[in-house]
């Protein structure tokens, strides 16, 4: 999947492809806090971090989670000494959450600047 994301632009697809398109915008026209994620996805792959940031800051934020779990899973196993995982905090679980849903609505309102969040 991640080889698909890297070979192919979903901004540049025109439909072609297999790049599901949000069955929560479909239906309200509204964003969720995922739309624009694929091509965060591929842009993050292909390192323009800027590019990723516009189509969806949420996105960046879970590729640098994802690599932190990967350094503490990694740590954990060559260092146990030195093991300390933040994602085991419930006061983490709840500013991820607080977060996203802070993301969905803001994304969502038509004025300046908060247009911006949109992907």
């Amino acid at each position: 999947m991640v080889t698909y994301y890297y070979n192919n632009d979903p901004e540049a697809a025109n439909g072609e492809g297999f790049f599901p398109r949000c069955f929560f915008n479909v239906i309200t026209g509204l964003h969720c806090p995922g739309c624009g994620s694929q091509r965060a996805t591929h842009d993050l792959l292909h390192l323009r971090i800027g590019q990723a940031l516009k189509h969806n800051i949420v996105i960046v934020i879970l590729a640098i989670l994802i690599i932190s779990k990967a350094y503490a899973l990694l740590s954990k196993k060559y260092f146990p000494k030195y093991y300390y995982n933040l994602g085991h905090k419930s006061y983490f679980t709840y500013g991820i959450i607080i977060i996203v849903l802070g993301y969905w609505i803001l994304r969502n309102i038509p004025y300046e600047p908060f247009t911006h969040l949109a992907p």
